[in-house]
């Protein structure tokens, strides 16, 4: 898909931490530790953030959304749409959308959308409130999105192997504004190959009804605990620094501007180590390309990008405007950028839940 939009701006961006930090090293068999490390220094793998085991997505959007109103960040009669990015919703009905309508008693002509994608799901969700914009030329649109994918995972079993998640979700504001520039926009998606980025348990196909069910093999023979991301670290990033360059080239192309025009290419975060090749294949300065969020607070999935924004540039995106690229790839198989004039924001922050 290709899209370009008139008129359209972030106005602000909120991302929520648990207050809960630990180690990687915590969750690691003595046996392994010594080449846990090793990855520790190539990947950047370092602190994560977890949730407590009784909170749920909706309790950090909750928190979130609460503290936009408390401070007078956003209004409740401004909200024309909720759009909701997760894969860990509270319930399969109602939707994380429809919970937070009626938690705020927001008008009954909000648009609720949940979108259920991983890692590029930041960049998806803009595009839905960007498309969504067109037909509310005076709202604004409340984009969240975030997962607390460590809550799934045993918080006293230790593994051989490091998990790369880290739980963080986000609130974007979106609206209206022509005095922003063109939104370039470009998405991909490979269905076919998406069983290389897996999380096979919990859906109708492999359901959980006792302990014994997290357990599962696929069709093909793999077998594991189905509750946490299954993936082929080597061929995934294969596909990101063989497919993500061109997507990137592509739309540099469609929006007339050199890669030096780019004051910060905003990617997902998986890892340090995939950043840097990334950064150094598409020929980009790796100070252009902020690559801290893994080692920091771990990988968020659709959260990583407003992470990365509000981590390492938020006093500039409030003093003044950049041309700035923003892309996210995995899940799906789902590869997506966008190129964008971004600053003047009311706010960029980074804030703890009591979660």
């Amino acid at each position: 898909m290709k899209a370009v939009w008139k008129g359209k701006k972030i106005s602000g961006i909120l991302t929520i931490l648990p207050e809960n930090e630990y180690s990687f090293e915590d969750t690691i068999l003595a046996e392994s530790m010594n080449r846990v490390r090793r990855l520790k220094k190539i990947m950047g793998f370092d602190k994560r953030r977890r949730v407590k085991a009784e909170t749920n997505s909706s309790d950090l959007y909750k928190f979130g959304l609460s503290y936009m109103m408390e401070h007078e960040l956003i209004k409740k009669e401004e909200i024309g749409a909720i759009v909701v990015v997760t894969l860990t919703q509270d319930y399969l009905s109602p939707q994380i959308s429809h919970i937070l309508h009626g938690e705020f008693h927001l008008s009954e002509d909000t648009v609720c959308v949940d979108i259920a994608q991983g890692c590029a799901g930041y960049i998806v969700g803009l595009s839905q409130a960007f498309m969504l914009l067109n037909h509310m030329k005076d709202k604004k649109i409340l984009l969240f999105t975030g997962d607390i994918l460590n809550r799934k995972y045993s918080q006293e079993e230790k593994t051989s192997e490091p998990s790369f998640g880290g739980d963080a979700v986000s609130v974007t504001v979106i609206e209206n504004d022509d005095s922003f520039s063109d939104i370039y926009f470009r998405y991909y998606a490979d269905g076919a190959r998406g069983m290389n980025l897996i999380m096979p348990a919990g859906g109708f196909k492999h359901p959980v009804y006792s302990p014994e069910d997290v357990y599962v093999t696929l069709e093909d023979g793999r077998t594991g605990n189905g509750m946490g991301i299954w993936m082929d670290g080597s061929w995934v990033f294969n596909f990101i620094v063989k497919d993500v360059p061109p997507l990137i080239e592509e739309i540099l192309q469609d929006a007339h501007v050199q890669k030096q025009d780019i004051a910060y290419f905003f990617f997902h975060q998986p890892n340090r180590y995939i950043l840097e090749k990334l950064a150094d294949r598409m020929e980009v300065p790796r100070e252009k390309l902020p690559m801290d969020i893994v080692e920091k607070y771990g990988n968020s999935n659709s959260s990583t990008v407003p992470m990365v924004i509000t981590e390492n540039a938020s006093q500039e995106m409030l003093e003044s405007r950049r041309l700035v690229c923003l892309s996210g790839f995995g899940s799906g198989l789902t590869w997506a950028a966008l190129v964008m004039e971004m600053g003047e924001l009311d706010f960029c922050q980074m804030i703890e839940s009591v979660y």
